[in-house]
């Protein structure tokens, strides 16, 4: 396949996009034109003028008809519906990742207490062992000393 038809294809795509309303690297705003439908395709700038056939042929006519159909203040209140409730959307997956993350830590919490527990107890255990064996080491190392006034 040549350059050329790899970036028409690339147009044709573009142009698609724009017109279905879901650019990629284009914000969707405003009326459609060969230098949105060139920024949307990823190309240099007045790229899209190399290629006459498709700017007379499909360009052109989509952005004609396109254009006339084209309402700013329906577009507007469009976006300003589509902004909100993503927002609304956003919040709500941030709320519910922070409810699941504190009923992790909260479950986290509980496991540690009971480990602290069982460390604590291995721990007076040992404590107490050690005192046993203090005492008893105490206990046999005592020496008897002789008294000297024994006879």
């Amino acid at each position: 396949m040549a350059s050329t038809e790899v970036t028409e294809g690339r147009l044709k795509a573009a142009l698609q996009r724009l017109l279905d309303g879901k650019p990629e690297r284009i914000n969707k705003i405003g009326k459609l034109s060969l230098n949105k439908i060139n920024k949307e395709a990823g190309l240099g700038h007045s790229y899209i003028h190399k290629f006459k056939a498709f700017i007379e042929n499909e360009a052109n006519p989509a952005i004609k008809k396109y254009n006339q159909c084209y309402d700013p203040q329906a577009e507007k209140l469009k976006l300003e519906s589509e902004t909100d409730s993503c927002e609304v959307n956003r919040l709500k997956a941030k709320l519910k990742k922070q409810e699941a993350l504190k009923e992790q830590y909260r479950k986290e919490r509980e496991e540690y207490k009971k480990i602290n527990k069982i460390l604590e107890q291995r721990n007076s255990s040992l404590m107490f062992r050690v005192y046993e064996l203090q005492d008893e080491v105490r206990s046999s190392n005592v020496v008897r000393i002789a008294s000297k006034n024994k006879i």
